[in-house]
């Protein structure tokens, strides 16, 4: 198993007995500071949402999300849930990110099916510290900043600007600890 999928590469030889499988790979393959600040993220977090509604309300919701490293360990997978809807956490969300080696950076796919929505932001590791940015649907200027990274905690900062970036809104804060089984 390789981030929870089956290795594709496990294989018979001669007889079903003989079976030959890789490790589980834990990590990325690729030596990358992005990569090495993300393998830090690989686990179960228990997640505090706070989301800011463009009236100033706060509403506060739990959930979890999952990183794991797929396609053997090119990629990782986040996949998200919230009680938003039920008192029990429901998956909604996923987002599948990578290095691109031809730029140099991270890239993040978020998909919400939901609302019907895809983004897809990039940037890079900065000191301790992940910023990703890129425009919604509507055009407006996403930025999304992972500080304050731990062994047991980290803090997701999303924001918006429809002004070029002069100005950003917050739209959320998810406040993460590591999750103890």
């Amino acid at each position: 198993m390789v981030g929870g999928v089956r290795d594709r590469d496990a294989h018979s030889t001669a007889s079903k007995s003989a079976e030959v499988t890789r490790p589980a790979r834990h990590s990325s393959t690729a030596g990358t500071a992005d990569q090495a600040l993300f393998d830090r993220l690989v686990g179960t977090w228990d997640v505090s949402y706070e989301i800011f509604d463009k009236d100033g309300k706060r509403r506060t919701y739990h959930g979890q999300v999952t990183y794991n490293w797929i396609l053997d360990g090119q990629a990782l997978q986040e996949v998200w849930t919230s009680d938003s809807l039920n008192k029990v956490p429901q998956p909604y969300g996923t987002a599948i990110g990578f290095h691109d080696g031809k730029r140099d950076q991270w890239t993040e796919v978020w998909i919400y099916p939901a609302q019907g929505m895809t983004l897809s932001v990039s940037g890079v590791a900065e000191a301790e510290r992940i910023v990703l940015t890129g425009r919604d649907d509507a055009g407006a200027n996403q930025r999304w900043e992972i500080n304050d990274i731990q062994a047991d905690s980290f803090v997701f900062h999303f924001e918006s600007s429809t002004d070029e970036g002069k100005t950003w809104r917050a739209l959320g804060v998810n406040h993460m600890r590591r999750h103890r089984a």
